[in-house]
């Protein structure tokens, strides 16, 4: 019994080994498909032959520590069984049987044993899969070229007519879109599509979860959301498609789009939609920043642009800031999630929009007259927007009167009204920080012309 005792020991200790070291394991993973995604970008051959001897000796470096790492593993393993006759004399006739299920057990403990989650929840494995996909933009480019061939084939082309939700991030964006994507003629990406959001369909043969139990999203506001909930996933195609141009260190830069990158949004749009009658739906908060060239070559897509009482707003945002700084220095992991999909509204990864023409906001996110000076910036560039096809809508009245902003928005593309209620909804909140005077009267000046316009 005893030696049995050590077999499974032996196998304990050669599991946790490679448990403690696994970091290595992953890299090798890493690096292969860091490799394969150098070898299919669209570089220059002198690029790549830049790129591929580091990315290459990264690969081989961490295959040869991985290796050496199993073959210590074994070696812990065996240990045990090589030591059994100075600790118990010669061994008898041992059931191989008994032998390989001992080591076995033992082997098998470390699986039951939790990895540490950090605040965003998500396993290892979740984390190392989004690295593998999200980090690889040119495979992502090689799987959407292939889905958007089989969509065509499926007859779902591109169309010019679809909706977007736009605004700055806590104008209520996320729940219009949520209201807007219970129609069956609206399709839009959810979490289900994540982490390979450049080819969902390839991801939905292997990964099509249920709803589930539904939970509060990491802002803590209220909005729950599940495994198949809708978000802002988009931004990931087009920092893809711009090769991240627009995304500077401490800012994103109003840019323009070739007629040719306009067509490829809508068919990577085709990509999302069910069918060829169905409309794509999205919300994007830094849609403004293309909306112009977009709009230049296609008249036909509906922007609702939601705006909200300027001095709410920046407190709203400037708590989120504080939130979201916070999370991501426990949970680093959620800052990389954030940058991967252009989420830049606030924590550690804020950037300021700059628009054409207008100065970098000055000042420090800390406080709240630099989110005044922002929701200045960005809605001054909506103000000059003018066109039947984009919806300005105030959130106080889309909370107070949430059918009749349902109803406008589904008139102007062509659907039916909803037959449902929706019953109305308050969000008051305390300002406690201070602001510039002269700012909040700007600000006021401007939400006026804002509601005008609605």
């Amino acid at each position: 019994m005893p030696y049995y005792l050590l077999l499974a020991f032996g196998g304990l200790w050669a599991v946790l080994f490679l448990r403690f070291n696994r970091a290595w394991l992953y890299k090798v993973a890493l690096n292969s498909v860091a490799v394969l995604d150098t070898m299919l970008s669209d570089k220059s051959d002198d690029e790549k032959l830049e790129i591929l001897p580091k990315a290459t000796a990264s690969l081989l470096g961490s295959l040869l520590l991985s290796l050496l790492l199993i073959v210590l593993a074994i070696g812990i393993a065996y240990l045990p069984y090589g030591g059994s006759e100075y600790l118990f004399g010669p061994s008898p006739e041992r059931p191989a049987w008994l032998e390989i299920t001992a080591l076995s057990i033992g082997a098998s403990i470390p699986f039951f044993l939790p990895f540490r989650r950090g605040l965003s929840n998500y396993s290892e494995l979740s984390i190392l899969l989004h690295r593998l996909v999200l980090n690889h933009p040119a495979i992502g480019l090689r799987l959407f070229k292939r889905e958007l061939k089989q969509k065509k084939k499926a007859g779902i082309g591109a169309r010019k007519d679809f909706v977007i939700i736009s605004g700055l991030a806590r104008a209520g964006t996320t729940s219009l879109m949520n209201l807007l994507a219970a129609r069956d003629e609206l399709d839009s990406l959810s979490y289900a599509n994540m982490p390979f959001l450049l080819s969902p369909n390839l991801w939905a043969k292997i990964y099509n979860p249920k709803k589930g139990t539904e939970k509060e999203r990491s802002h803590k506001d209220g909005i729950k959301i599940g495994l198949k909930s809708y978000e802002a996933l988009e931004e990931y195609y087009h920092k893809v498609a711009a090769d991240n141009r627009f995304i500077k260190d401490n800012r994103l830069v109003e840019y323009d789009l070739r007629q040719e990158e306009v067509e490829s949004y809508l068919d990577y749009q085709s990509l999302i939609r069910k069918s060829a009658r169905h409309l794509y739906l999205a919300k994007n908060n830094n849609f403004l920043l293309r909306y112009k060239s977009i709009r230049k070559y296609n008249s036909d897509f509906v922007m609702v642009l939601l705006f909200r009482e300027p001095l709410s707003h920046a407190s709203s945002l400037m708590e989120k800031h504080r939130q979201y700084s916070e999370m991501q220095a426990q949970d680093p992991f959620i800052l990389e999630y954030m940058n991967w999909l252009g989420h830049h509204e606030f924590g550690e990864g804020h950037k300021a929009f700059q628009f054409e023409g207008q100065a970098l906001v000055e000042g420090k996110p800390q406080d709240l007259n630099y989110w005044l000076e922002l929701w200045l910036n960005y809605y001054q560039r909506a103000l000059a927007i003018d066109d039947s096809k984009t919806l300005f809508l105030a959130y106080e009245d889309f909370c107070a009167q949430p059918n009749e902003a349902l109803h406008r928005i589904f008139k102007a593309v062509n659907l039916s009204p909803e037959k449902t209620a929706i019953p109305a909804f308050k969000n008051s909140r305390e300002i406690e920080a201070k602001a510039d005077p002269a700012l909040v009267e700007k600000a006021g000046a401007l939400y006026q012309k804002l509601k005008a316009k609605a």
